[in-house]
């Protein structure tokens, strides 16, 4: 998950990412430690669990599951290992199944990389006129954009930020759809989402 150009420096790393399913209403009140491992939802020992009215959370070395009514979130801790990456649609894949039940809403698949580049290299990029922008602006201003297109079934949205001497960039990639079928099918596209987000901030950035 870290990409190099031409053998040189170091220039995308992943530093977040996580899961959403959005539905009319989640039931947090199942969700406890001893449901999770019932089910084999999270495998790994429960290392933090909070049931409140409104939420649950449960958490292991590898992964934090959130979820309240509106939404269940599924956040990688261990960025390190691509299996444990990998392994995370599996999770998501396993609730729907054992809740196929619920009216589910929306699916998103969501990616935070920081890119070790020069902030003004997105002026290069993406300004047409330097000089007029900074007339308009200020001499020192900086440079960040939002970008919206469809890759096949998702709406995408990308943020990309000047941060201090890097930028980020946030992919979310949405799949609306009230079928719990068509969320088990598309949460077997993780692997493809996640390239289409290397190769867009590679061909960007080249």
């Amino acid at each position: 998950f870290i990409q190099h150009t031409n053998g040189c420096e170091l220039m995308n790393e992943l530093i977040g990412t996580n899961i959403v399913l959005i539905a009319n209403k989640h039931n947090p009140s199942i969700i406890s430690k001893d449901w999770v491992k019932e089910k084999e939802i999270i495998e790994g020992d429960v290392i933090n669990f909070a049931h409140l009215p409104v939420a649950s959370i449960v958490e292991d070395l590898d992964y934090n599951l959130f979820v309240d009514e509106d939404t269940l979130r599924l956040t990688v801790k261990n960025l390190d290992s691509a299996s444990i990456i990998d392994n995370s649609p599996n999770i998501i894949q396993k609730y729907v199944n054992k809740l196929p039940e619920i009216p589910y809403k929306a699916l998103g698949f969501n990616f935070l990389f920081k890119i070790q580049e020069n902030p003004e290299k997105l002026k290069e990029i993406f300004i047409a006129d330097d000089g007029k922008s900074k007339e308009i602006f200020s001499p020192d201003y900086t440079f960040g954009g939002v970008f919206k297109f469809k890759f096949n079934e998702f709406l995408v949205t990308l943020s990309i930020m000047p941060e201090n001497d890097e930028i980020k960039a946030d992919f979310n990639f949405h799949f609306p759809s009230t079928s719990s079928q068509s969320i088990l099918l598309v949460l077997e596209k993780h692997s493809a989402v996640f390239n289409k987000a290397e190769d867009v901030l590679n061909n960007i950035f080249e």
